[in-house]
């Protein structure tokens, strides 16, 4: 959270665009604090579940599990039901308004954090990578035990004391890891975020996108599509992710989700490319992003979404992305008319 006073980003931004009489509002609100409730309890009906089934009570387990199954699926496709019963913190976002949804014309929205998350020391570290594992092998055990407690509910299964036990010990592992997990340290700086000011378009005719500056809590985003549901109805965003210290080839992601990840809309795709070819980007890798990202919770709502980053290490068949040419990339898409109507 960033405070007011010497460390504030965002109040630096509200001013220096202030300055430039760009129209920007400042919207304060709280959101769900760690340690993340919905996970955590879906994964201890679950771990209940499957002790229930061990103890030769498959109509209770399936009661049990069947909710828990549900939180997880929910919370893996971007919805967390139960976080807000928790303990909550105050945020800010600045949100630069920008040209509202029409029946031809969709919002375009830029989302840009403060700090990036798709780093060594955070989505690429071997810790998150192994709670990502972690949590897959959750979501699709809960499911199977969902499964084997109906199955022997109608007594298609004789009991499963083993099996249950064993289940449910993994499941009460993995919601112990959950509430004990704290909240991720402050990753690399996003560079993106010094662009904001001279990449919004002077006004004119054209339509011009919205922008979010947040500081990369994917919850922020839940906020800002929640509060301005009309003006960028069904939209489509684009965040962006230039980390300090990435020096990597321009990717664009394909995919964004953990374990049911959502497909990026194709016609979005390529005018994200062909914004980058005219600032002579011509080649993007095209990684499945399988975290809680920004772009997953925009398309969990019925939205079109991607995100633009820079990985930290080039390969050596791969040029690297310069800062001027993923800077001028924003600009383009935030200037660019091929954004403005519908195909």
């Amino acid at each position: 959270m960033t405070r007011a006073g010497k460390n504030d980003p965002i109040g630096d931004l509200e001013r220096k665009l202030a300055q430039r009489g760009v129209v920007c509002v400042r919207e304060r609100f709280r959101i769900p604090a760690f340690p993340q409730i919905s996970p955590c309890a879906g994964f201890l009906l679950c771990a209940a579940g499957a002790f229930l089934l061990a103890a030769e009570r498959p109509a209770a387990s399936f009661l049990v599990g069947i909710p828990g199954a549900l939180l997880l699926v929910l919370s893996t496709c971007g919805f967390s039901p139960l976080d807000w019963l928790g303990p909550k913190e105050r945020r800010s976002v600045l949100v630069v308004p920008g040209t509202p949804s029409e029946e031809k014309r969709k919002a375009l929205f830029l989302a840009i954090p403060l700090f990036c998350r798709l780093t060594s020391s955070g989505y690429f570290s071997r810790e998150a990578a192994l709670r990502r594992a972690a949590g897959a092998f959750g979501f699709f055990l809960s499911l199977a035990l969902s499964v084997l407690a109906g199955a022997a509910t109608l007594r298609y299964l004789p009991p499963l004391p083993m099996t249950g036990v064993l289940a449910g010990t993994a499941m009460g592992l993995l919601a112990a890891g959950e509430w004990v997990r704290g909240k991720p340290a402050v990753p690399a700086r996003n560079l993106a975020a010094g662009w904001v000011e001279r990449s919004i378009p002077s006004r004119g005719p054209e339509a011009r996108p919205f922008i979010l500056v947040y500081s990369g809590d994917a919850a922020e985003v839940k906020f800002f599509l929640a509060k301005y549901r009309r003006p960028v109805f069904r939209g489509q965003g684009i965040f962006f992710e230039f980390a300090e210290g990435s020096v990597g080839p321009p990717a664009v992601s394909v995919r964004e989700g953990s374990v049911l990840p959502y497909r990026v809309d194709p016609a979005l795709f390529s005018r994200v490319r062909a914004a980058g070819e005219v600032c002579g980007i011509h080649f993007a890798r095209m990684p499945t992003l399988r975290l809680t990202s920004g772009g997953r919770v925009a398309m969990s709502r019925g939205f079109k979404a991607v995100t633009l980053f820079r990985p930290e290490d080039p390969s050596a068949a791969e040029p690297g992305l310069s800062d001027e040419r993923a800077a001028a990339w924003l600009a383009e898409i935030a200037a660019a008319g091929r954004f403005d109507r519908q195909p």
